[in-house]
């Protein structure tokens, strides 16, 4: 038990106090000492109630508390997937290609996850963090289906900088499952990767890390023809005439066994591993206010007062920790909220959250988003009205979407994922018509095809959080750009 102060501003007021104390010391009184005896032989010695009665009044006020030792309490098992988009994922070998043959694996992965922490990390010549640590897995089953290499920023291949950002991912101590999907690692990138576990295979080394590696190879072990670089990023059409290699599968095997983990290939049954490390969290208990247990000494310094004028002032003081009790409950209820909604119980944290923005953040996880539309109503910042035109994205309403966009940036201007978000929303209602419908002008004889064939013919366009999400890697490369050039050299 440590001993601390939640107000210690208060304690300001014991200048004063010590000030009325020395002053009080430092007046001479009216009668002497021996004349007073003789005049009034029965008077007692006057004592200053009301400057003894003030000291634990502020030491009430300033919040004397205990805190308790931080508890060490089971969490939910951290697993952090490290996704390959590289241009090699679009290889054909595996029908009808690798990336959504990866796809499909996670989306069997995650419909078997059971309470677990998803994380998504996203690389190809860079790594950016697509989804931080969630139990969300609705939201992280709609950005699986369109994750192509065409939303990466830059191209190439860069493993080990995914490694190195899921492990900023770990908390200190914290066990976790870092599941690499890839199609191939060269010696190079399985030297980069091993060197991140500094203190494999050593007896004497505190560097300690807590993850393990499980590899899922995207591949079918043979050389496959190279893809197609598309025209925009060359200027031309081409193909290069090269294979990309078969994967020494025995080497990164090898690497996935001395980090703790197994390799596994890609199949059409989903991949089985190992189960999720346990891991633990800590809990600060809420400190224990001890402020009002200062006030009791004031009950019998107000009977010697005899109850008058300086009773009353020494109450009204003590009564202002009466207040706060209001506070602290609703205090108590919205770190209920918080805990409720860091576990994944977003229904019950967005009926005790007061917050509105917090509430329909919680009602917007849980994929209610009439209430979190209903909740963010409630507040006029531009947060909210941001918050809003994403719940109102999600329900395919997207000119109240466009709206809300609009009234964010009326309160600030300079909101640049409304910005953003608002481009994205009139560029894609402007593509829409070409890619959902389909006219025909032509005046031949010939049957018209199905809608299911018109559909089958024609791509889906990506869905809205993958368009934010692609938009959002690409202002965190341009930032990334923004501070190598900043660099000294």
């Amino acid at each position: 038990m440590d001993l601390i102060l939640l107000r210690p501003l208060w304690l300001i007021a014991l200048i004063p106090w010590l000030w009325q104390g020395w002053h009080r010391r430092r007046r001479p009184p009216l009668l002497a000492p021996a004349m007073q005896a003789y005049l009034l032989p029965a008077s007692r010695p006057q004592r200053p109630w009301l400057w003894l009665a003030t000291l634990p009044v502020i030491l009430a006020l300033s919040g004397p508390a205990l805190r308790g030792e931080l508890q060490q309490q089971p969490a939910a098992p951290l697993d952090i997937w490290l996704l390959d988009l590289s241009r090699s994922m679009t290889a054909t070998d595996l029908k009808p290609d690798r990336a959504t043959q990866v796809r499909w694996q996670l989306q069997q992965l995650l419909s078997r996850a059971k309470g677990e922490r998803i994380a998504l990390i996203l690389y190809a010549g860079d790594a950016y963090l697509a989804m931080p640590p969630t139990r969300d897995h609705q939201a992280l089953s709609l950005l699986l289906p369109d994750l192509r290499p065409d939303i990466m920023p830059l191209q190439g291949s860069n493993p080990a900088r995914a490694v190195e950002l899921a492990m900023k991912q770990l908390a200190p101590g914290e066990q976790a499952r870092l599941l690499l999907i890839t199609d191939d690692l060269t010696q190079n990138q399985i030297t980069q990767i091993a060197a991140l576990w500094p203190c494999q295979q050593r007896l004497l080394c505190r560097d300690t890390q807590s993850a393990r590696l499980d590899i899922l190879l995207a591949s079918s072990g043979q050389p496959a023809p190279m893809p197609a670089i598309p025209a925009n990023e060359l200027g031309f059409a081409t193909r290069i005439p090269a294979q990309l290699p078969a994967p020494d599968s025995q080497a990164i095997a090898a690497l996935a066994n001395r980090l703790g983990g197994e390799l596994q290939w890609l199949d059409s049954d989903a991949p089985r591993f190992a189960p999720l490390p346990a891991t633990t969290s800590a809990l600060t208990p809420a400190p224990l206010d001890l402020g009002p247990w200062l006030l009791i000494p004031l009950l019998p310094l107000a009977l010697l007062a005899r109850v008058g004028a300086r009773l009353m002032v020494a109450l009204m003081l003590g009564w202002q920790l009466l207040a706060p009790q209001d506070l602290q409950a609703a205090e108590r209820g919205e770190l209920q909220a918080m805990q409720a909604y860091q576990q994944g119980n977003f229904q019950q944290a967005a009926r005790t959250f007061d917050d509105p923005i917090w509430r329909g953040n919680a009602w917007y996880r849980a994929g209610a988003y009439r209430q979190a539309i209903a909740a963010y109503q409630e507040a006029t910042s531009a947060t909210a009205h941001y918050n809003r035109g994403n719940a109102l994205l999600q329900l395919g309403e997207f000119a109240a979407a466009k709206e809300a966009y609009l009234a964010a940036l009326a309160l600030e201007p300079g909101h640049e994922d409304a910005l953003y978000n608002l481009s994205l929303l009139q560029g894609g209602a402007a593509a829409a018509p070409d890619t959902s419908t389909s006219t025909s002008t032509s005046t031949s004889k010939q049957p018209k095809p199905s809608a299911e064939q018109q559909a089958a013919a024609m791509p889906l366009p990506p869905s809205p959080p993958v368009l934010l999400l692609e938009q959002r890697l690409r202002k965190e490369a341009l930032r990334r750009d923004l501070i190598k050039v900043e660099e000294p050299w």
